[in-house]
């Protein structure tokens, strides 16, 4: 009987160098296809979180007026921030008869949870009351670019919402652009429309 020698050694399937570059160029293109996109999602996530914010907060001021007769005046609180700052201290949970103001995931032991009520992009929402819309009124906020925030204007050079109240946030861009022509404030999620 013939005995055969061992077996040749069976090579591993192995992938070669060019073959792995390929695979790598093709997963970072893909990669460099897809980020915009969610990128994309993201914002569009972001908007529409803040959005829901700005209208739940605007149903808590004007919850806030059938109560008292007036606007949460934002002259309540001198500083940075003071219209949104007066914002957290008037609609607290134990005031008028249609408290709380805001829905519950604001609150903790019937107090607003933070000092500022912010949008997504951790800024914080700008309040004027119809009071204080008038030339001279400018409130500094913790914003980025121009901290002095006047009353937004109309086009016609109308106050915007006037007899009412403006809240808004300075969306993506994280800069306020309000009264700065209507291309540039695109961005700004409000309460109202800058005609």
């Amino acid at each position: 009987m013939l005995t055969r020698g061992p077996a040749p050694p069976r090579h591993a399937a192995a992938f070669t160098l060019v073959e792995m570059l390929v695979v790598m160029g093709i997963v970072t293109l893909l990669v460099a296809l897809l980020f915009p996109a969610f990128n994309a999602i993201r914002r569009n996530q972001k908007v529409r979180r803040t959005q829901a914010t700005l209208e739940a907060i605007a149903s808590g001021i004007d919850a806030y007026q059938n109560d008292f007769g007036l606007y949460p005046p934002c002259e309540h609180v001198a500083g940075a921030n003071r219209g949104n700052r007066s914002l957290v201290a008037l609609l607290n949970a134990k005031g008028g008869r249609s408290a709380p103001y805001l829905p519950s995931a604001f609150y903790e032991d019937g107090e607003i949870r933070m000092p500022l009520l912010l949008d997504e992009w951790e800024r914080p929402f700008i309040y004027f009351d119809t009071a204080a819309m008038r030339e001279a009124t400018v409130h500094d906020y913790d914003l980025l670019g121009d901290r002095a925030v006047r009353p937004a204007r109309a086009a016609t050079g109308d106050y915007c919402n006037f007899g009412r109240f403006q809240l808004w946030s300075c969306g993506p861009n994280e800069t306020n652009d309000r009264g700065r022509g209507e291309a540039q404030g695109a961005d700004d999620l409000a309460n109202f429309v800058a005609n």
